[in-house]
């Protein structure tokens, strides 16, 4: 079909040179393909790993709220003032306030809006705030830049009835290849760097009185 249309534009190709553009063009294209599904998978691995955190943002307060059942239950055992007793009563309530902010954060986390496939996430056009993924994005758009030069002077010389080498074809395939393996790079230290974020969000707000 690529033949036969460039051969209305008034364009002969010969069968290697045919076969040298098609290998040109669909290097970007599988490139961006893998691309978008490298995304859709991080997608749901998010899901599940947000999922998995409300799971056991709701477990833990359980746990709060039981042990803070059973202990005010023990504490009235004892003999007790008044003084000690409001405190305990403060303490308590400090448990339940911190568990039931513990399942708010995570009914928050599970509620915001779920990520979209974009050119903007795609191109990894969006802030870094890791300085070693800042570098590897910049290694990431020049290997595309080299993919699409060495795309576009493979089809210039099909087009230009010059040799087309078998090499510049393995070139076209590793730059494409490169490609991929420094965007995932780039989006794996992004998430670790959000990750670690949250993490120590969770550790700052989680529960002082119990371990």
């Amino acid at each position: 079909m690529l033949r036969y249309r460039l051969e209305r534009l008034g364009l002969s190709m010969r069968e290697q040179d045919v076969v040298s553009v098609s290998v040109a063009v669909l290097a970007p294209i599988v490139t961006a393909v893998a691309g978008v599904v490298s995304i859709v998978l991080q997608d749901r691995h998010q899901r599940r790993s947000r999922a998995g955190r409300r799971r056991l943002a709701f477990e833990d307060a359980n746990r709060q709220v039981a042990f803070a059942v059973e202990w005010w239950k023990a504490r009235q055992l004892l003999p007790s003032t008044p003084e000690t007793l409001q405190g305990a009563t403060a303490l308590a309530h400090g448990w339940l306030d911190e568990a039931s902010e513990r399942v708010n954060t995570a009914e928050r986390a599970s509620t915001d809006e779920e990520p979209h496939v974009s050119v903007s996430r795609l191109l990894l056009l969006y802030r870094f705030p890791r300085r070693s993924a800042k570098a590897i994005r910049i290694g990431f758009f020049v290997a595309l830049w080299a993919l699409l030069s060495q795309s576009k002077a493979y089809i210039d010389d099909a087009l230009s009835d010059k040799p087309a080498f078998a090499m510049d074809g393995a070139f076209l395939v590793g730059f494409g290849l490169l490609t991929l393996v420094l965007r995932f790079w780039a989006a794996s230290a992004d998430s670790a760097t959000e990750a670690s974020a949250r993490t120590g969000e969770e550790q700052r707000t989680g529960p002082g009185g119990l371990t």
